[in-house]
């Protein structure tokens, strides 16, 4: 009888697995992916497509740059200009190339920011807006409370290693939206390549770090990407269809193109 009960329970539990199993993917919430964090929403039907340590705070690296720009943006124009600092010149890379002492407009440092992922626009940026980086921050952190985002701590605009900035894929989803609300960053991040020229007349070319750009045709997928030893492989975006839009994020990626073909449904094949 014991043994009877035993095989009962086992079989029992089998069963709860199997249909636990089942029911996560006929949701759609199975996400087989490298990333230690994933969220994915259809902005349709606010359907929630993946979800994996969605709330989980880890380093966003340079994903904290799609906040960088809208807090810029509700301050300041795209033509407004603005002098590059000898700080935000020297700052860790990736840096677009910037000369301390000229200028450039607004909108001319968010694509580089946007698109190459340019720390020293960043900073040039923050600089103009609040005056220092660490008072920009405390603008970024009103911001995402503003929006909602209720796993996030901003201390810099670059998404360079601090370990008090953190936020989740759930926050990200939410800024990501936020953001590409904005037509300006919308357009930018479309672009394979940006190239922007300073007072002195010096041309600075840079490409998108997007390479789903050059992969994917449908759906369109715009985003920012982010990498540090830290954080490792990070990407927030948002996917383009006829008819619906969803946003996906991916966070501790050990190949985050895959992670987004898998978010996705899209077939490795392709782009290749």
């Amino acid at each position: 009888m014991r043994l009877l009960g035993s095989v009962v329970a086992l079989a029992s539990c089998v069963v709860a697995v199997c249909a636990a199993q089942a029911s996560a993917a006929a949701s759609g919430r199975e996400c087989p992916v490298t990333a230690r964090a994933v969220y994915a929403v259809d902005h349709t039907n606010g359907k929630v497509l993946c979800a994996k340590n969605a709330r989980m705070k880890l380093h966003p690296a340079s994903t904290v740059k799609l906040m960088t720009a809208l807090v810029v943006l509700d301050r300041k124009d795209v033509s407004d200009e603005i002098s590059v600092s000898s700080r935000a010149a020297n700052v860790q890379p990736t840096r677009a190339g910037l000369v301390a002492g000229t200028s450039h407009s607004v909108g001319e440092l968010l694509a580089v920011l946007l698109a190459a992922s340019a720390n020293d626009a960043a900073v040039a940026l923050a600089e103009a807006v609040a005056g220092s980086e660490d008072e920009f921050a405390g603008l970024m952190n009103r911001k995402a409370r503003e929006l909602g985002m209720r796993d996030s701590q901003f201390t810099n605009a670059t998404g360079l290693p601090d370990r008090s900035q953190r936020s989740s894929a759930r926050d990200l989803a939410i800024l990501t939206r936020a953001a590409f609300r904005h037509p300006f960053i919308k357009k930018v991040m479309a672009e394979k390549r940006v190239t922007i020229t300073d007072n002195d007349g010096r041309k600075i070319s840079r490409a998108n770090h997007n390479k789903l750009l050059w992969r994917l045709d449908r759906p369109q997928v715009l985003g920012k990407t982010g990498y540090t030893r830290s954080a490792q492989h990070c990407y927030a975006g948002i996917a383009y269809y006829d008819d619906r839009r969803v946003s996906l994020v991916i966070l501790k990626s050990r190949k985050p193109w895959s992670d987004v073909f898998s978010v996705l449904g899209v077939p490795r094949t392709v782009g290749r």
